[in-house]
């Protein structure tokens, strides 16, 4: 756990609190499930300017507080979502049901499955994996949804409460 530690705070800075939206925000979306955060910088990178805002879920909550994330890319929105026992729930709201997933549910359902993407060493039958850390085809399929049609305020939960003062 220290390695794990020192490399994300080595690369993303020491957590600070933050006030997470868990509401929506309009236009086009990527939900990004699992443990990656190497992965997600790279989704962020990869989507900027493109009009698609990137939402955490379940155990990815924490990131929104990593300094290095949330300052550079403004289109790092939200937290979307719980745990992810309750994914093949909550997935189903999403308009376009689009995600990117290290950590995918027990059920790949046939209605979403072209929307969902595994990376890292987990994959599902059915879910296209990316590999190569290009996470083009993702975002063109985010591009491709409907995303949500208008904003829907929630309440907000802190993070970033970590060892080190702020």
């Amino acid at each position: 756990m220290e390695l794990l530690d020192a490399g994300n705070t080595g690369a993303y800075g020491h957590p600070v609190p933050t006030k997470v939206p868990l509401g929506q925000k309009k236009g086009k979306a990527i939900l990004v499930s699992g443990h990656d955060l190497k992965d997600l910088e790279e989704i962020l990178k990869q989507s900027a300017g493109k009009g698609i805002n990137v939402y955490t879920h379940g155990e990815m909550l924490p990131c929104h507080g990593y300094p290095e994330l949330k300052q550079k890319f403004p289109h790092f929105f939200g937290h979307y979502g719980t745990a992810w026992q309750n994914q093949a729930k909550r997935i189903r709201q999403v308009p376009g049901r689009h995600r990117h997933d290290h950590q995918l549910h027990p059920e790949a359902h046939d209605a979403y499955r072209d929307n969902i993407f595994s990376a890292g060493l987990v994959g599902w039958p059915g879910v296209r994996h990316i590999a190569d850390g290009n996470f083009k085809p993702a975002i063109d399929k985010a591009l491709a949804l409907p995303g949500f049609t208008a904003d829907a305020a929630g309440k907000e939960v802190m993070v970033g409460f970590g060892r080190t003062p702020s």
